[in-house]
């Protein structure tokens, strides 16, 4: 799968993303109910996970502070505390889905951003125009703020 990160283009990963040695989100096209999943944990700042989300369905999610809108092309987690989107991704042709938004934190805490143009890891990481070949593995986040 070839994921798109404001202008930054990953080809080939697995749709895993990890952060600090473990999944933090899955991105999968799943072929029998033609969809987009994505599973992943919720995070505060302080690395407290708030919500959990496995293939489009909470596991928890207190006080339904978080709102799942799923079609079958597009899927996006907002907050609704924050009024912040939390994750939004939508299938393009040939394999590839693009993130135009996003903003997470990791269990550490450490805040992921997409925006049109870039993706922001920490105060570490920045990426603008960035094409590279993941060869089938997942995309590892900065370890350090």
């Amino acid at each position: 799968m070839d994921i798109e990160l404001g202008t930054n283009t990953l080809r080939n990963t697995n749709g895993v993303f990890i952060a600090h040695g473990k999944e933090q989100l899955h991105i999968e096209w799943l072929e029998e109910e033609k969809k987009l999943a994505l599973s992943m944990g919720v995070f505060m700042p302080t690395g407290t996970e708030v919500a959990r989300l496995q293939r489009n369905v909470w596991e928890h999610n207190p006080n339904d502070r978080f709102v799942l809108t799923e079609l079958p092309d597009m899927v996006k987690v907002e907050d609704r505390t924050l009024k912040t989107v939390v994750m939004e991704i939508h299938k393009r042709q040939h394999q590839t889905v693009g993130i135009p938004a996003a903003k997470f934190y990791t269990s550490k805490g450490i805040l992921s951003e997409v925006s049109p143009e870039w993706w922001r890891v920490g105060n570490k990481m920045e990426l603008t125009g960035i094409e590279t070949d993941l060869e089938g593995g997942g995309i590892e986040l900065p370890d350090n703020q």
